[in-house]
């Protein structure tokens, strides 16, 4: 329930704010799905954990070029430590493809 109150919010912060035209279409979904927890910043509690567990240049998942696609989808599948998974009514097949794309967009 609280995820969907999030997602809402986001995305209606989203559609208010102006993503760019021109923005890839995982970004809107990084923005409505992740960004609550994973966004850069000291109030995002995945971003936090990453920072702790990983360091701070694994820490802000839109910064970094070491993801691969695979590792992102079973990651949202299967959820990982306090990361719950989504289901794929939550978010489908094709949107976390193009979640998983953008998040690997600038990989080595």
């Amino acid at each position: 329930m609280i995820r969907r109150i999030l997602g809402t919010t986001l995305f209606m912060t989203a559609v208010s704010g102006a993503i760019a035209a021109d923005a890839p279409p995982g970004k809107a979904l990084f923005d409505r799905n992740c960004a609550v927890c994973h966004a850069a910043g000291p109030s995002h509690a995945g971003t936090m954990r990453l920072a702790e567990t990983r360091g701070p240049d694994k820490a802000v998942l839109e910064q970094r070029t070491d993801l691969d696609p695979a590792y992102i989808r079973l990651v949202v599948r299967q959820g990982l430590v306090e990361m719950p998974p989504w289901r794929p009514s939550e978010i489908d097949d094709d949107a976390l493809t193009q979640l998983a794309q953008y998040l690997t967009r600038g990989r080595r």
